[in-house]
């Protein structure tokens, strides 16, 4: 009796530590996970952690690219609109210019360029996710405040702060990508009281007000403006030529971290995932070990001391 005593406990320790592999086989299945514990293969765990903190890294770089990517969309099209606009300031210039309207005309010709430089400063004050684009750092105040004497004045970071003026998105290891420019290295200021320390596109539509608003108009002066207009738009496409560059790069950049995420998941799955195959093999024989021990001890617990006479 003792001996049989001694065997059935044997067999429920046994049974006990087989029900735990196949609840252990059961678990990785059912998670997908190769181990468990990390003291199961403390090498494999050491190369999860890794690889999972690269594939964290490159989540953040690809969020990174897509957000510049909107945020320069988004400044092409205030470009592209004010661009437009300018374009019809060069047409009501030509035509004031040559005075074939007459005084009536010339006065249409100067309320609609003043209408148009008030949706210029307006769209050179556009936001993106709350943020002034053309700011510089200082994102939370409206860069450009248009006052009544037409003095145009610049309130963000200036592009000769020593503190700079750019705000940098890292884009991969090591790689930043400036998200906005200084607004009066792009649009300038003006003063009216001082036009030669004015600068930019806003220099050239004040002198080109000023001109219209002369008594008489001053045709020369008026026509004097269409080169620095020309001048202005240009230096706008010139910016988003630039922008396209920077587009194609974080296009490029975006296909190289899709590749390495993909080539990261791969030897991730290769260390850390179930092989299936063989983890169903291994329940459904440690299914039927466990079956077979549990009929060895119903045997062997309903045996009696008759058994043995």
């Amino acid at each position: 009796m003792r001996v049989t005593s001694f065997s059935t406990q044997n067999m429920v320790a046994n049974m006990s530590n087989q029900q735990s592999k196949l609840y252990e086989i059961y678990n990785k299945i059912n998670l997908n996970q190769k181990y468990t514990d990390i003291s199961e293969n403390p090498i494999d765990a050491a190369d999860i952690v890794r690889l999972n903190k690269q594939l964290a890294q490159i989540g953040a770089y690809a969020k990174n690219v897509e957000n510049a990517k909107t945020q320069i969309n988004a400044q092409d099209e205030v470009f592209s609109t004010i661009v437009e606009k300018l374009q019809r300031v060069n047409e009501l210039t030509i035509q004031a210019a040559n005075g074939a309207s007459g005084p009536d005309g010339i006065e249409a010709c100067k309320t609609e360029i003043a209408e148009l430089k008030k949706t210029i400063v307006s769209l050179a004050n556009s936001q993106y996710d709350g943020k002034y684009i053309f700011a510089g750092t200082n994102v939370t105040t409206p860069p450009f405040t248009l006052e009544d004497d037409g003095t145009i004045t610049y309130n963000g970071t200036p592009a000769n702060d020593t503190a700079g003026y750019e705000r940098y998105l890292e884009i991969s290891e090591g790689e930043m990508i400036d998200l906005n420019s200084s607004g009066d290295t792009i649009f300038g200021t003006y003063d009216p009281n001082d036009p030669a320390a004015s600068s930019g596109l806003f220099k050239v539509l004040g002198d080109l007000e000023a001109a219209l608003n002369a008594d008489p108009p001053d045709s020369n002066l008026i026509r004097e403006q269409l080169d620095p207009l020309q001048d202005s738009m240009q230096h706008i496409s010139e910016i988003q030529s630039q922008h396209s560059s920077t587009v194609t790069k974080l296009n490029m950049t975006s296909e190289l971290l899709d590749s390495n995420e993909i080539l990261l998941e791969s030897k991730l799955a290769d260390i850390s995932e179930v092989d299936m195959t063989s983890a169903i093999t291994d329940l459904t024989k440690q299914t039927y070990a466990l079956q077979a021990s549990m009929q060895a001890y119903t045997i062997i617990a309903n045996q009696s001391l008759l058994d043995y006479l």
